[in-house]
Parts: C-alpha cells; sequence; structure tokens
C-alpha cells in the first residue's frame, strides 16, 4: 500500500481537501488535474511512477448541486496497453480509503486488469483525504461477552457510543448526515464523469458490495462490469449484520471444535464434537466468574475464551494449544497472540471510524436504543450459545440522532458476478445468495474462510475473465483447506 496509515489523513500540493464550503458545480470538471500521486500526497511510495491523483467537486447535497460542495481525492493506474473501460475499485469498510487500492491490485492476481483498464480508486466523502470529520475519539469497542456484568458493561459501552455520535453529528450535521451508501454512489457516477467514460467497470469488497449493489441500482446502464468479493447481506440493518455474524460465528465454532476432536491424538480433548463444545462453554462460564491473571498482567476471562472460539482457520492451531492450557488450569503463554474477535472489517484511525459508525446508522433501521439492542441480544443468546453475545454494531447506532434509511436496490441487467466465501463469518456465503435474489447476477462460491480473498486466490483469473468477457458464471473455485496442528 503506497499510503503509510499515519499519513492517510495529510495531504499536500493542491491535494488539501476538506469538508468546509466548497463551491459544487452541477458538473465536474471534465479533465481533471492529474499528477503523480508520488509529488502530492504526503506519505505516499516515492518510487512509484504510475500512479495519478487528482481531486473531483461533488455536492454535498445532490439535490443542490449549487450548494456546498466536496472535494473527493481520486487515484488512477493508467492502462499499460489501452483502456477499454476504467474499473472503480472500493475496498470496503465502510470507511476505508480507496485511493491506494489501483496500486495494491497491481500486486495480486488481478494485476493483468491493468493491461487494458485504467484502474480507478478514490476515498469516498467523508473519508481519508475526501473530508473526513473532525472528531477526536480514539475509540476500541471491546464485545461485551458473557458474564454477571454483562449488561452494565454493555450499556456503559453503547452510553460511549451515544456520546460519541451526539458530540461528532453536532460538529458538522450537514456532512455527517449526508454520509450514506446511496451519496458515495452518486458521488461515484461524477467520478465516471470526470473520467470521460461512457462506462465504467467495478470491484467492491465487503461494504464496497453494498456500494456497487447500490450504483448499479441508479446506473445500471452506466455499468459495463461488476464483481463484488465477500458480498453483504441486503438487509441493511445493523441488527441483521450482528445476527448474520452470530449464525456465522457458531457455525466456525462447531468447525473448529470438530476439527479439535479430529485431532484427540494432538489435543487430548476427546474425538467428538459435541462434548469438546461443551467442555469450552464451561470454561468460558468459569473464566468470567473467576478470571485468571497471567504472569503479564493479562485478564483471561470469559471474553478472552470467546475471541478463540469463531476465528480464521489459520488460527485454530494456536487457539486450540491455549484452551488446552486453560482447561489445564493454566494461562497461555502471552507469546501467542490474543485471537480477536470477528468484525466486518479490520483496524481504522479515528476519524475515518466515525464515518464508517455514520455510513452504518444511517443506512440501517435498526433500533437506537440499549433496551431494545439488549434484549435482542438476549433473545439471540438463547439460539446461538457460543457466539449470540458478540457483535457491537447494534451498539454503534444507540443514540444516533436521526433514524435511519436502506438503499433502495434493485434487479439490473448489467453484467454482475458475485462471489461469496462458502465458510466465512464476516459476511457470510448466504449473503451473497441473498444480493442475487434481489439484484441479480451470478454466485461464483470460493471454497475457504477468508475474506475478500479472491485477488489473492488462483482463481483470480476468473476475474479478469470476467471483466474480458463480461460474462459471469455460476461456478466454485478452490480456495484454502483447514490447517494441521502444530507440534
Amino acid at each position: 500500500m503506497p499510503l503509510t496509515r499515519g499519513a492517510a489523513l495529510i495531504a499536500l500540493s493542491g491535494l488539501l481537501l476538506t469538508a468546509g464550503a466548497v463551491p459544487a458545480a452541477a458538473e465536474p470538471d471534465p479533465e481533471p488535474d492529474w499528477r503523480l500521486c508520488a509529488e502530492v500526497a504526503e506519505g505516499w511510495d516515492a518510487g512509484d511512477e504510475r500512479t495519478l491523483c487528482a481531486t473531483v467537486t461533488v455536492p454535498l447535497d445532490h439535490d443542490d448541486p449549487d450548494g456546498r460542495g466536496l472535494e473527493l481525492a481520486v487515484s488512477r493506474v493508467p492502462a499499460s496497453e489501452n483502456n477499454d473501460y476504467p474499473v472503480l475499485f472500493n475496498p470496503g469498510g465502510p470507511g476505508h480509503q480507496g485511493v491506494t487500492m489501483p496500486g495494491h491490485v497491481l500486486g495480486t492476481g488481478l494485476r493483468d486488469l491493468g493491461a487494458r483498464h485504467d484502474l480507478v480508486g478514490f476515498d469516498p466523502r467523508g473519508v481519508g483525504y475526501s473530508g473526513a470529520p473532525e472528531c477526536g475519539f480514539e475509540f476500541t469497542a471491546p464485545d461485551p461477552g458473557p458474564g454477571p456484568d454483562a449488561e452494565e458493561r454493555a450499556r456503559a459501552l453503547a452510553g460511549e457510543y451515544a456520546r460519541m455520535n451526539e458530540e461528532c453529528h453536532a460538529a458538522d450535521p450537514e456532512l455527517v448526515e449526508s454520509l450514506t451508501v446511496e451519496n458515495v454512489a452518486r458521488d461515484m457516477e461524477l467520478v465516471r464523469r470526470a473520467l470521460g467514460a461512457e462506462t465504467i467497470g467495478f470491484y467492491g469488497v465487503s461494504w464496497g458490495s453494498l456500494l456497487g449493489a447500490t450504483y448499479r441500482s441508479l446506473y445500471d446502464d452506466r455499468v459495463e462490469a461488476m464483481l463484488l468479493d465477500s458480498v453483504v447481506s441486503p438487509d441493511t440493518s445493523v441488527s441483521r449484520l450482528e445476527e448474520g455474524q452470530a449464525e456465522a460465528g457458531e457455525e466456525v465454532f462447531h468447525r473448529f471444535t470438530d476439527w479439535v476432536a479430529e485431532h484427540d491424538a494432538v489435543y487430548g480433548l476427546g474425538t467428538e464434537g459435541e462434548p469438546v463444545r461443551a467442555r469450552m462453554l464451561e470454561l468460558r462460564d468459569a473464566l468470567a466468574e473467576e478470571p485468571r491473571t497471567g504472569p503479564d498482567g493479562t485478564v483471561v476471562d470469559g471474553d478472552f475464551v470467546t475471541a478463540l472460539l469463531p476465528t480464521p482457520e489459520r488460527e485454530w492451531p494456536d487457539n486450540a494449544a491455549a484452551l488446552v492450557t486453560l482447561l489445564d488450569g493454566g494461562v497461555p503463554d502471552p507469546g501467542q497472540p490474543r485471537a480477536e474477535g470477528f468484525g466486518w472489517d479490520a483496524e481504522t484511525d479515528g476519524a475515518t471510524f466515525f464515518s464508517q459508525v455514520a455510513l452504518l446508522c444511517n443506512d440501517s433501521e435498526s433500533p437506537r436504543d440499549f433496551d431494545r439492542v439488549w434484549r435482542d441480544r438476549a433473545e439471540r443468546a438463547e439460539r446461538l450459545p457460543a457466539m449470540g453475545t458478540t457483535g457491537f454494531y447494534a451498539h454503534m447506532c444507540a443514540g444516533w440522532p436521526t433514524s435511519g434509511r436502506a438503499p433502495e436496490l434493485e434487479r439490473g441487467q448489467s453484467p454482475l458476478q458475485l462471489v461469496g466465501h462458502t465458510r466465512e463469518m464476516v459476511t457470510p456465503h448466504r449473503w451473497a445468495l441473498d444480493m442475487r435474489d434481489v439484484v441479480g447476477g451470478r454466485v461464483l462460491s470460493v471454497e475457504d474462510d477468508g475474506h475478500g480473498t479472491l485477488s489473492r486466490l488462483p482463481c483470480a483469473e476468473a476475474a479478469v475473465e470476467f471483466f474480458a468477457s463480461r460474462e459471469a458464471v455460476a461456478d466454485t473455485c478452490p480456495g484454502t483447506a483447514p490447517p494441521m496442528p502444530r507440534g
């Protein structure tokens, strides 16, 4: 990635972007001032001689094109041969920067796209260079987990979100309320016009799949070909997000414990999955009541156990070893990294994190009060004993000052390749099928538990072929197999 994370909100030499009162034109500048990103963007790889950067002005309110405007940061890697049509990218989040994605793509199995397509990235409104809201919170949201004080801790967590939401929203209500996937999709249309392209391709990952589906619903005739990897649910409620991830996490817990039982010769916890599951849940309850403290001060409690259960398969050997240590009355070696609970996407920085909250809550018709959120969680825990108490998305919208509105997704005719990962827990495979039922397209099923991993697998060739042929397939492709125990 050309940009360092610490420089994500810094810009120099004409690439200083703000959310202030920038005059917005009804049409964007037809000829953006493209310059090498290495010359204008602080922290960019000085050796990158291909990626160009520019800005595109968009209206804060698309119904008021002459009002306040925003400048979007846009990057472009020109096609090495001939530009058949540009392909735009979004890495997900929401809240992840997109300007670095074209350069990243050239280092993956998608690199051949760069021969016959301009590769285009952009920071969505409110993200990174594109006018990130001023919000000074450095916020980490742990899952409350089970235990005698779980409700009190969860209420305190929701209270912190409500305080952040109120203060950050009040700093610039106009901008914050404009952070919706439909507005980002309309911004993307103005980027298309600025590129001078009649049609575009699009490659979106995770939340980027919702952005793609929304753009296609609005501008189907402008889509040459669209591929969406790790597809999110067409139901944008954060309540559904938590529900779907908890259900998938429960399935992962069952597969993990069955795997441990298959390797009883290594772990010695029994040869049947159900007794192994019972022992792990009993361990969690015991540590919730009486936590242990490791030599380095690490507190090992019920939350610690929960975080070890629904993780990517590559972490299973270390997690199983840690659980055996706990069952034997010990504390895992601090050299073994604690597994993080699953989440839709990984780390964000301060300003971008609040933009993620805004983009999720503005598009979510979910409860805003803690008591309702907690009742929903308690009901889910009855059905999903291992993972029903995980997740914090519903807490994020506690105290959100406005009601959410879901984007209107419609069935289209343009070529659409959906990609689902059969064992994934972040965006479960069934969501790709649900999205297909709503907007059309065909589903390519990758046999792995990865999130947005298509570009790193041999079947990335299928994506390159799709953008050439514009023919989506309903097929499967091999991914990864579960690991073997270590030691």
